[in-house]
């Protein structure tokens, strides 16, 4: 299909909050060890959003991570703000209805984005597709999720794998010969819907003793590790043949950051050096919606220049999908 306009990334970055948690402070709350943690999972430690007024939330850090990938651009040159999230401070207003707010982007759309750690590339196309049917020229995006207020944190099996943080991304209109979206390839599958999710339960009628549920995220930690590492060789292999191209022609992966072992075993699958798959779980641990941008923002200078990434998320809902990107270096 001929498009009339192109997209390309003018912007990228990320913020995450100054609380370090490493693997030792967890040995206290379950039994566990830093050694079994990165054995398993590649982590070494993570950003949490310590809870009181005072702290970095969602919004903190969306603005922060915005304003980095908005450079010399004024948000009042903006006509979208997507946010991805599914951890937000407020059900409503919507974040990104408060993050156009704190930037001061005047009379443009603004609304959130929910397919959790599928979130930032769901936006990205979303996003895409505003500015390459000509009703959008600048669009800001933004990934930003706290696990952290919604672990159980007796529970060792998810506790140790979420951090929080917050990535961005601003796009622009270019022309359709020098379109950096290549191709995309995106999926859902509500039957796996309970293999990891998170309630969303207000307060009970009062009716004696007020009560109000905390429910936390579950995870069935073996099924998400084999839907991973089926899923995402599958959408490299759509995203590179809808244009003629093979796998080994991606140059990078820039993959939602969950697990150290899913990176490995996708690499390996494909027999690609580990280099290939690029990785900053170790530092941040698996900050969903945000691990995409957070991991693009930090690798961008190390990335040659006409580079074709591909950048793949999967998480609840069951979602998962893939961009493959040409790299141009802003």
């Amino acid at each position: 299909m001929n498009i009339p306009f192109g997209v390309k990334i003018s912007g990228l970055g990320s913020a995450v909050p100054p609380k370090i948690i490493k693997n030792s402070d967890l040995e206290s709350l379950f039994e566990t060890n830093s050694e079994w943690i990165e054995s398993r999972t590649g982590i070494l430690e993570r950003r949490i959003c310590e809870f009181s007024a005072e702290k970095p939330d969602s919004l903190d850090l969306s603005i922060k991570a915005a304003k980095q990938a908005l450079g010399n651009t004024s948000p009042e040159e903006l006509d979208l703000i997507i946010v991805a999230t599914s951890t937000p401070d407020y059900l409503y207003p919507s974040t990104a209805c408060r993050l156009q707010s704190a930037l001061g982007a005047k009379n443009i759309l603004a609304f959130d984005l929910s397919a959790a750690c599928s979130g930032f590339v769901f936006a990205l196309m979303t996003a895409s597709q505003f500015i390459q049917l000509g009703t959008a020229k600048k669009v800001l995006i933004v990934g930003v999720d706290i696990h952290s207020r919604f672990m159980d944190w007796t529970d060792r099996s998810t506790a140790i794998l979420f951090g929080d943080g917050a990535g961005a991304a601003l796009i622009e209109r270019t022309s359709a010969e020098n379109n950096q979206l290549l191709s995309h390839s995106l999926h859902s599958d509500g039957s796996g819907a309970c293999e990891l999710y998170l309630k969303s339960v207000g307060g009970q009628f009062p009716n004696g003793k007020i009560q109000k549920p905390v429910e936390t995220v579950f995870m069935n930690g073996k099924k998400i590790y084999q839907f991973a590492v089926k899923a995402i060789p599958d959408i490299l292999a759509n995203i590179t043949g809808n244009i003629d191209l093979k796998t080994e022609n991606i140059d990078y992966l820039i993959c939602h950051q969950a697990n150290q072992r899913i990176l490995d075993s996708v690499a390996e699958k494909l027999n690609w050096p580990k280099e290939k798959c690029l990785s900053n779980i170790a530092k941040y641990g698996n900050t969903s919606a945000a691990s995409i941008p957070l991991a693009w923002h930090e690798y961008k200078d190390q990335i040659e220049n006409n580079s074709l990434l591909a950048l793949v998320g999967f998480g609840a809902g069951l979602t998962w999908g893939g961009i493959l990107w040409r790299w141009k270096q802003f």
